[in-house]
Formats: structure tokens, sequence, C-alpha cells
């Protein structure tokens, strides 16, 4: 049974870092630290507490965010455990959502590689305080210098030692510790470190540090630097909240290190955490608003006596239990068997039972306050990034900051029958991570799932056919090329049919002119004399609007067009809306033809994350794709490249650079295309439209 907690004694900890250097295994020496495990599981044997799907159990790496706990020096310390792959770096922003802290992990012989520095990035942006742990230090080119070189040039921002490493490689056997001026030796298989004095050949080192820790602390409050100038010796109560108040300014970043395998060296760890780390309480009230109602801010603290609110941050959906979510109780007090309103859908939900997260095991518990991350199961209107609050006091919150998806591909379920049941599968699996999306594409008749890479991707579809027995046939998205016209000019059609009976009949005279790009369609009615009744010029209308569906190029609509109607005929008898819709039709496609019509091709604004060595190849590989560079800088390119150009482009990119560089793109515009791009273009859409014709 979990004890209650204060605000003040509970931290959210996002662990983040790039993939491989140690999150999980840390994770399980700090639980074995603070006394959940006896000893910590093995990710090659698949017994760790954090990677419990079977695809990370298999693919021996996490592939989303998992919660544990410790209770350790009567407090509670919520870690959340994160992938360091990028097409997973949405589960990295969903969780800075809700956290008092990052621990960066860094590995201490690579230093600060690209996922760490996106990672330190969102913490920024999020201004959530970071610390850093120099994870491997037993490893054989481990370099703690190098590590805190790179960590400050990548942040920015100084760094400052809170432990020094007692020697590296095979010689590593613990650190100092700068706060207390005292040696920890890190045993294999203890969970406690052994105390000791500091050896002699490094107090001089270890007297600098200190003194430079003690007067970056000191810079947290004018008392204390007062009292730091003044030559007094700061309590160790004094160092913690001067130390606290600066990582929670960000002037610096603390830095530990040692072996995130060893039981002793996390005790040392959590020990810091509570000395240094921001508590809940500590958080700064998250941006809201009064429902419905975005211009009308509100303030709410997170304090528990304040009216409840919640923040659903994640949405777990297991086959056999069912739905849950979990959320960060950002405000206020929750108990089990309590009415809250779900503001987003504006509906009552009651909390029968609420659950402390360890892993995928959860603990019932009867009541949570402010600053604490618990779930809840069962709620079928309830998705990430809704708003629980208080029936009585509504408020809402923003919903989650997303990355886009860079990553497309065309699905089909491969058995007859299927697609409805792969749509509803694949919406089930969009619920738990927003970062994919489920579409059908009217312009290209392909059903699109679409994610951060192809890894996401990968992991999707194994879910689909191992949860629901779904097999997908993939295949590479059509591009939706536009088409538009390049001059003025007009177009004339008289529609005119005999049956017997009523006939048909509609004369439709137009002028077409482009407009500029993005400008978009508008038609105007410029008859006179009532050569076209008004109530005709609706079925016009209709008609242009078909015609813009298929345009006279290779059937790809129309964008960026001007449709005047300036002239026509219509008989007392056989007129008809529908005459005058296919006139209206057929007389845009002869003033199109007339217009010098060019094809359209989207292009894309790319942002590419890498390493200075990977821009050569980079920059070459971009000319190679029809790209056009706007910017460079550290570890960093801007682009504008063709969306045709992308289709593989999240897999290219890894291979050119091991893997460790990633992209984000947005639509910017369309550009024109000719020559044998333009003809191969129109050569595949015949072929498309011809395949349709057969399908009808």
């Amino acid at each position: 049974m979990l004890k209650d907690y204060r605000t003040e004694n509970i931290r959210n900890i996002l662990l983040a870092g790039h993939g491989h250097v140690g999150k999980t295994t840390l994770n399980e020496s700090l639980l074995t630290a603070g006394g959940v495990l006896k000893e910590p599981g093995s990710i090659d044997k698949g017994t760790t507490i954090s990677d419990f799907d079977e695809e990370e159990i298999a693919r021996k790496v996490s592939l989303r965010t998992t919660i544990s706990y410790v209770e350790y020096q009567d407090r509670k310390l919520n870690f959340l455990d994160t992938p360091g792959s990028p097409d997973f770096i949405g589960e990295i922003r969903a969780a800075l959502h809700v956290v008092d802290s990052v621990l960066l992990v860094v590995d201490s012989e690579a230093g600060m590689q690209i996922e760490a520095e996106k990672h330190a990035r969102l913490a920024s942006e999020f201004n959530v305080p970071c610390a850093v742990f120099v994870n491997k230090m037993n490893k054989e080119n481990a370099n703690f210098e190098a590590a805190l070189e790179s960590i400050s040039q990548k942040f920015g921002k100084p760094t400052v030692p809170v432990w020094l490493p007692l020697g590296s490689g095979s010689s590593f056997t613990g650190i100092i510790d700068l706060l207390s001026m005292k040696a920890f030796k890190f045993e294999a298989g203890s969970n406690t470190p052994i105390v000791s004095e500091i050896p002699a050949d490094r107090e001089a080192e270890a007297k600098a540090a200190h003194e430079h820790l003690i007067e970056s602390a000191a810079e947290g409050d004018d008392s204390l630097t007062e009292k730091f100038l003044d030559n007094q010796i700061l309590t160790s109560d004094e160092i913690a909240k001067g130390l606290n108040e600066v990582i929670i300014a960000g002037r610096f970043i603390p830095v530990t290190c040692g072996c995130g395998n060893l039981p002793a060296c996390a005790s040392a760890l959590l020990d810091f955490m509570i000395f240094a780390l921001p508590h809940a309480g500590q958080r700064p009230a998250t941006e809201s608003f009064t429902p419905g109602a975005e211009d009308h801010p509100l303030t709410r603290e997170p304090k528990p006596e304040a009216p409840f609110s919640g923040f659903v941050f994640k949405t777990l959906i297991d086959q056999y239990a069912g739905k849950s979510s979990f959320f960060r109780v950002l405000s206020g007090t929750v108990s089990a068997d309590q009415d809250v309103l779900n503001v987003n859908v504006n509906r009552k939900e009651r909390f029968s039972h609420i659950y402390a997260i360890q892993g995928k095991k959860t603990i019932e518990v009867p009541q949570a306050v402010a600053g604490d991350i618990i779930a809840v199961a069962k709620l079928d209107a309830t998705r990430t990034g809704h708003t629980f609050a208080d029936p009585g006091q509504p408020i809402q919150y923003p919903p989650l900051s997303m990355a886009q998806a860079v990553y497309s591909i065309a699905v089909n379920a491969v058995k007859k029958g299927d697609d409805q049941k792969m749509a509803t599968a694949l919406a089930r699996l969009c619920e738990e991570d927003p970062t994919l999306t489920f579409h059908f594409e009217p312009e290209t008749r392909q059903s699109l799932l679409s994610a951060l890479g192809d890894l996401q991707i990968d992991i999707t579809l194994a879910k689909l056919k191992k949860r629901y027995n779904i097999e997908i046939e993939r295949s590479v998205p059509r591009v939706l090329y536009k088409e538009t016209i390049q001059k003025n000019s007009s177009g004339h059609h008289k529609h005119r049919k005999q049956s017997g009976g009523h006939g048909q009949f509609g004369e439709v005279y137009l002028e077409l002119a482009p407009r500029e790009r993005g400008a978009g369609y508008h038609f105007e009615d410029k008859t006179v004399g009532g050569c076209i009744p008004k109530g005709y010029i609706p079925g016009v209308e209709k008609g242009v609007k078909e015609a813009l569906q298929q345009g006279a190029v290779a059937k790809y609509p129309v964008i960026d067009v001007n449709v005047k109607v300036t002239d026509g005929s219509y008989h007392d008898v056989d007129s008809s809306e529908m005459s005058f819709k296919i006139a209206g039709r057929k007389a845009f496609l002869d003033a199109m033809q007339k217009a010098s019509p060019i094809l359209l091709e989207p292009v894309m604004q790319v942002k590419i994350h890498a390493h200075e060595s990977y821009m050569g190849a980079i920059t070459s590989d971009l000319n190679s794709r029809r790209g056009r560079i706007l910017s460079m800088g550290t570890g960093q390119i801007e682009a504008h490249i063709p969306q045709a150009e992308l289709q593989a482009y999240s897999k290219d990119l890894k291979s050119m650079t091991s893997g460790t560089a990633s992209f984000e793109m947005d639509c910017s515009h369309f550009q024109p295309i000719s020559g044998r791009v333009a003809d191969n273009v129109i050569k595949q859409a015949a072929i498309l439209h011809g395949e349709s014709k057969e399908e009808d």
C-alpha cells in the first residue's frame, strides 16, 4: 500500500537520451536501489520493468514511454523511461507536458549525440529543468572531460559537475560527491555506496570543483550570494536551496556520472534527485483557459487544496485489459469513486478506481494529489490530450504539442473483406500514439498510414498482425499533384440533348485567369440581361467545381484560378440546373486547354538534424533530389524539396548517417514542373486513371 504524499514530496523525472545509452538499465537500477526490485531486470532476457511490450522485448529497445516509481526517503519519485529512437520523439514531447525535470543520459565516450541534443532543445522549449548523467564510465574509452565539453557546447550553457569520477574504464570504482566532499565506491551486487574519504591525490581537484559548485549554487539566491562573498560557510540546506533554484532557472547544467547498471550508483543518484531537482509543487502553473474560450485564460496553482484538474498525456490499449488513460494531477486532489468532467467532450466520468503505475502493473490507490501521475481505466470517450476537471469549476489545458508525421505508406488489407477491420484497428493504434495518423485520401484513392519514421510504421504493422490478425499489403503513396493555368483564356459549350419529351439545353461562356500561388479558386457571375437566369448560375458553378477535380493535363485537381461566367443562353422548357452543370464543366475544360495548363508538384520545407560530419553527404544527396538549400547551421539544414523525392527519405537518411540523423517537414508550396519529370507524372496518371476505369 502506497503512503500518502504531499505535493512537495513528489518528483516526476523524465529519463531521456540517445538510443542505447542505458536509460532502461539505469531505470532498473533506480528501482532496485529504491527497494522495488531485488535485482535489476535484464534487457537481453526481456525482464525489465520498462520494456514489457512484445516488440520491445523482441527488438531489445524501448518503443514507448513507461512509468515506474520508487518510494525513497519519504518521497515518491515517478520515472518516465522514454525511447531514444527519432521515430518516437512524440513520446518525449508528450511526457514533457507532465514532468518536473529531465535527467539526460549521455554516453561517456560519445558525449552528446544527436537525439540527446534534440531532447535538450525540447526540454528548453517546454521550460523543463535539465540535469545530465554521464553513463558507462567503465567503458574503455570513457572521457568525462570530453563529455562535459560536448554537453556545454550542445546546450549552449555552462556545465557544473556535481560528481567527479574515480577513474575510468576498467579502473572506474566510483565518484567524488562534491556536495558532501566524500568518495562513494560502487561495488557490483551492492545497493548502497561505500562512503570514504577523498583520495589524497584528488583532494586539490575536488576542493576546486567544490568551490565552483558552491559558488554556482549561491547564485540562486541573493542572500546566499552575499554570504558566499563574505566567505561564510553555506549550510547543506542552503546549498540545496541555491542549487535547486539555479537548476530551475536553467543557469547551468548540473552533471553527475557513473555506471547506470550499478544499483549503488543509482542510490547516490536518488539522493541527488531529492537534494537538487525540483519537486512537483515547483512546477509552474500550466497554461489553461476557460473551456471553449481560449482567449479567456485561467490560472490553477499546482496545490492539493485547489479545485481538481488533470491532463491526459498517454493512452494504452490492451486487447484483454482494455484502455488505460495516464494523467498528471495538475491541481487539487482526486479520489476513487469520484465524478469528474472530461472537458473536451463535456461528459462526466466516474473514476471507479485510480492507480499508481509500475511498468505494466497498476497498484490501486485511494487518492492522488497535485503533482502525482496516475492512471484510470475504461474511459471510452477519453483521449490523449484531454482535460479532466472538477465539474463545478471546469478548466481546460491546451492539447499536446506533437511532431508531424514525415513518412507515409499506402495500406490495403491482404485478406478480402478486412479493410473495415483494418481501419478500426489502425484507429485504435493511432489513439495510443498521437504521432500516428491514418486516413483515406480521396484524390489518390489510397488509405495512408503516416508516422515519424519507418521503424514506427514497422512496429505498427507488427502490432496489427499480432493483436488483430490483420496482414497488410503496403505500397508507395501517390503524390498529390495539382494543375493550374498560366494565361487568360475563354471557353464555351452548348449542351443540347433531345430524347423525346423535355430535352436538355444550357449554353455557357467562361473566362479564366490565373491567380497567385496559394490564392485558391474564385467564381464570379458577370452575366447581364438575364442571358442565364440566376437560378441556373449555381448549376454552372457546380459544373466548374466538378471540372476542377480533374484538370486537362493529367486529371489532377486544378488550383489558383479565377472563373468568370460572362454569357450564355437558355430554353424556357428544356433548360435545367443539370443542363447548366454539364455546360459549365465542359466550358471550363475548353477554356483550360487554351490557358497553357501546367502541372504543379508539392514542395516540402524540410529541417534536417545531423552531426556535422554528415553535412557534406546530406547536401549532395539533397541536390540529387532537386532540393534547394535555404540555410545551414550547426547540426541543421533547412531546404525545399519536392515531395516526390522524399518518399523513402526516412530510410535513406538513416542509412546515410548510420541512424543518427532525423528530420521534420511541412508542406511549403506548389511549384511548376515540366520536361521529363512532367512527362513521367502524366504517364503514371494515365496508367492510374486507366486502372480506375477498369475497376469502375
